[in-house]
């Protein structure tokens, strides 16, 4: 139970104690929302993940390096809604424990009730806003990289230890052990490609070798054998060998960056040395005006929040109708932003949309709440909201 008035105004030492109070009862249902929905939200994009380090034989390490890298833009989508959440929560709860009541009556405005809440979603604001415009830029440009190591890993496409692997018709390849340090160890090559010249090469070591344009197979203490028209088999020992393998490992390996993985000055201004379709330029457009705008929904929500749940009398039958109209409103409102945000790509003129319906929610609400006039108790209703909450709720002095 938290703190109750016992009589009177509230005095100054009072006031900063509920203050207080009130931001810890909505700043720990905030970590708990936000921690459940990015969890859900990370096995999901594991699910992504988990396809490309199974099809490319990564380690477990792997997969989970480049889901964490994922996070940030994930926790960014996240934020507003796991901010409303928990003001609706902690707003609800304190009312049914009378505290809201308690504290209405005693002479604390609704304002002064909310400022907590609305300072919770000024700093996610101020959060979202380093992770849009710092954070996600930096992670996701990290994950591009491991990316594209794991397409680009040859040693996972050409061989796997004690398997027969066909990395491309005709051609068949075998190690038995596959040391950390990436050296084959007895490796068998069976090459095919060429119908006139068959051979096969056995090794004890071997080790993958690529640069920017050649890709190639180093064998180490082996010999090749080629079978002879009749019927021989013709055997050459050697302790070097270098086979090419360019023309079946032909891998893309220049990192190429998505809109998401840009930091803002390269979507709003791009390089004019790169070729930028028309298309191009609006999504980039599009991603970095809404990297700007999102984070007012966190202090948007919150707004909406108070305004359902701070104004108006006490129901004694709870805000159930309250909360349930609050939620819609405020799921609807964060949809048709991720709506204006998709639609930009394709129209520049809705960017300015991106913000102006964050904004017009804040001011909307933000007047509602300052107005004084709609929100003062007469006498007896005061006084007969007074008496009813302290029935119910006990005497506990603020210290």
């Amino acid at each position: 139970m938290g703190p109750h008035f016992v009589t009177g105004t509230p005095n100054a030492t009072a006031m900063p104690v509920l203050q207080r109070y009130i931001f810890s009862q909505a700043f720990l249902p905030a970590i708990l929302s936000l921690s459940a929905l990015a969890l859900l939200a990370l096995l999901t994009q594991s699910l992504q993940t988990l396809d490309l380090i199974v099809e490319n034989r990564q380690s477990a390490t792997t997969f989970f390096y480049i889901t964490i890298l994922a996070l940030p833009q994930l926790i960014g989508i996240i934020l507003p809604l796991a901010v409303f959440m928990a003001a609706i929560y902690a707003l609800n709860r304190m009312t049914n424990d009378s505290e809201l009541v308690v504290a209405k009556a005693n002479g604390v405005s609704p304002w002064s009730i909310g400022t907590p809440v609305l300072r919770l979603g000024v700093y996610a604001l101020l959060l979202h806003l380093i992770i849009n415009l710092l954070v996600q830029p930096l992670s996701f440009q990290q994950m591009r990289k491991e990316i594209l190591k794991v397409r680009t890993d040859i040693a996972s496409q050409m061989v796997q230890a004690g398997e027969f692997v066909t990395p491309a018709p005709e051609l068949t390849v075998y190690t038995r052990e596959i040391m950390p340090d990436g050296e084959l160890r007895d490796v068998m090559i069976h090459d095919a490609r060429d119908p006139n010249s068959i051979t096969t090469h056995t090794a004890k070591t071997g080790r993958l070798q690529r640069s920017t344009s050649f890709t190639s197979l180093v064998l180490v203490n082996g010999s090749v054998q080629t079978p002879l028209d009749d019927g021989g088999l013709d055997v050459v020992a050697f302790e070097t060998y270098q086979l090419d393998l360019s023309d079946v490992v032909a891998l893309d390996n220049v990192l190429r960056l998505k809109s998401s993985d840009k930091f803002l000055h390269d979507l709003l201004r791009p390089d004019p040395r790169d070729y930028i379709t028309p298309k191009t330029r609006r999504e980039l457009a599009a991603e970095g005006h809404a990297r700007l705008a999102s984070p007012l929904y966190n202090l948007a929500l919150v707004l909406l929040t108070l305004a359902f749940l701070l104004r108006g009398q006490h129901s004694k039958l709870g805000n159930g109708r309250k909360i349930a109209i609050c939620a819609v409103t405020g799921f609807s409102i964060r949809l048709i932003g991720f709506g204006l945000a998709s639609s930009a790509e394709g129209n520049s003129g809705l960017n300015v949309a991106q913000y102006i319906l964050p904004i017009i929610v804040i001011l909307v609400f933000l007047a509602y709440l300052m107005n004084r006039g709609r929100v003062r108790f007469g006498k007896k209703r005061a006084g007969a909201a007074y008496d009813t909450a302290m029935t119910n709720a006990p005497e506990v002095k603020l210290s």
